[in-house]
């Protein structure tokens, strides 16, 4: 059987490969020298590692040259990707590059019945990786813990690392010999700790004990019932009505909050483009009155599109802090994610992302509020229909409501919880606490550090607060 490559986990079974493969033995080097006048030669400043090219012959065989354009045009389907993608060869087993294809796929030489060309792959990243590797150590008693992790690669790599959290912390570091990492940061002995969120409710939406019927609706009138199951509130009867209708039911939080923060997490998926929703939560004050709303909805009858919409206000009056789609509007559709607002001393803060194992296609928003500041008091949520259309598919998992303290100069809030995961991940710059992007944690003069060839003894700190897991792949030229 002849030799072939997969590549972004697809492997073409009427592609085989030529002979000649040209791929240099390692990754070039890039010397940057600094000449000096009237000195001979010149002084190395430094030393880069440069891209990697392989270019590979292809052959593929083809009866007609209606049958060769239809092959090129699914070679383009298969190999032009937007970011690099996995890379392997048969006859290079246990090695896998990252690469995207950098040159046209049109210039194929017939021979009868054959075709053959080749297929240029840009290695951005100019190294191989084998299979990878993982480094577990469970949290200890001590303040110190130690991970060894070994990349029996000739350069260096670059980690993951992935923490579940056993207790309360304030920061996280990772220290090894050439770096460390650090998040949030430690507390001094002047200072003390302050827990930002105290959890006021949770609710799982698995009941509807506990939540009464509620009246006001945002351009629409309630009508119909709710159920509720393992899986959360969804529509038994959306009623009737001429505008958006549906179901809507509240919750006391038993307590007045000034500075809060409330999440709900939903999914809202259209299965056709005639199929129209809209899912809504809003804050309601002592006085039974709504002053801010969060909400997803797909009003499109020709189309799916999930939009956000977080409102501070009334209706006709109130400031819109998101409203609208990501960059990508598919990345939320379906949506299976939260929308969360906070306020903290008329600061609004809003959030919304789809969530696919981590946070998709976020989006952001903030509005700084100078007016009266009513109190919350009751959360209430909504699943409506627009008039005679057929509904989506609509259900509220789960809403989360909190008391958020005010941090002072001497207080250093904890940035996790037992039960939270965080990730690191060295090779792609990130920083995720429970899949969401936590960048602004890191510590400025840590850095996402490699590991070099062999074995290397990280210390993690504090030890106690955390089980560790690395995975790291070996990096070859």
């Amino acid at each position: 059987m002849s030799n072939s490559l997969s590549f972004n986990g697809i492997k073409k079974t009427w592609l085989y490969l030529r002979a000649g493969r040209k791929k240099a033995p390692f990754a070039p080097l890039r010397r940057n020298l600094l000449y000096v006048k009237g000195m001979p030669g010149a002084h190395l400043q430094s030393t880069d590692t440069d891209v990697l090219v392989i270019e590979q012959p292809i052959g593929f065989r083809a009866d007609s040259d209606e049958i060769a354009l239809q092959i090129k045009d699914d070679l383009a389907s298969w190999l032009i990707t937007k970011d690099p993608a996995p890379l392997r060869f048969d006859d290079e087993p246990g090695r896998t590059y990252y690469a995207v294809v950098q040159n046209t796929l049109e210039d194929f030489e017939k021979i009868v019945t054959l075709r053959q060309g080749t297929i240029q792959f840009l290695l951005l990243d100019p190294y191989g990786y084998g299979s990878e590797r993982i480094y577990k150590v469970n949290a200890t008693t001590e303040d110190m813990n130690t991970l060894v992790m070994n990349n029996p690669g000739n350069v260096q790599t670059f980690p993951n690392f992935h923490f579940l959290v056993k207790k309360p912390l304030t920061y996280l570091d990772i220290i090894g010999p050439d770096g460390y990492m650090r998040i949030g940061r430690p507390v001094s002995v002047e200072e003390t700790t302050i827990n930002p969120l105290e959890s006021i409710l949770t609710d799982n939406m698995n009941t509807l004990i506990g939540w009464t019927n509620a009246s006001n609706i945002d351009g629409g009138v309630r009508t119909g019932n709710f159920q509720a199951n393992s899986n959360g509130f969804t529509v038994s009867d959306f009623g009737q009505g001429t505008s958006w209708h549906g179901p809507s039911l509240q919750k006391s939080l038993g307590q007045t909050l000034e500075n809060f923060q409330v999440e709900m997490h939903f999914t809202l998926r259209s299965l056709r483009n005639t199929e129209v929703g809209r899912i809504e939560l809003y804050l309601v004050d002592e006085n039974g009155n709504h002053f801010a709303k969060i909400a997803m909805k797909d009003i499109l009858t020709g189309d799916f599109l999930n939009q956000a919409e977080i409102r501070v206000g009334p209706l006709v009056t109130g400031q819109y802090i998101v409203s609208g789609t990501p960059r990508v509007p598919d990345q939320w559709r379906p949506f299976t994610g939260l929308i969360r607002i906070s306020r903290v001393e008329g600061k609004w803060v809003a959030y919304v992302a789809n969530i696919a194992g981590k946070h998709v296609a976020p989006l952001h928003g903030t509005f700084l509020d100078n007016g009266v500041l009513p109190k919350l008091a009751a959360v209430q949520v909504h699943i409506g229909v627009s008039r005679d259309r057929s509904p989506a598919q609509m259900t509220i998992r789960q809403v989360k409501v909190w008391k958020r303290n005010v941090i002072k100069d001497d207080d250093v809030p904890y940035i996790a919880h037992p039960g939270d995961e965080i990730t690191i991940d060295h090779k792609n710059s990130s920083i995720q606490i429970n899949g969401e992007d936590m960048k602004k944690l890191k510590d400025f003069g840590s850095t996402y550090f490699p590991l070099q060839k062999g074995d290397t003894a990280l210390l993690i700190s504090p030890g106690d607060a955390v089980d560790a897991e690395g995975k790291a792949r070996g990096a070859y030229h």
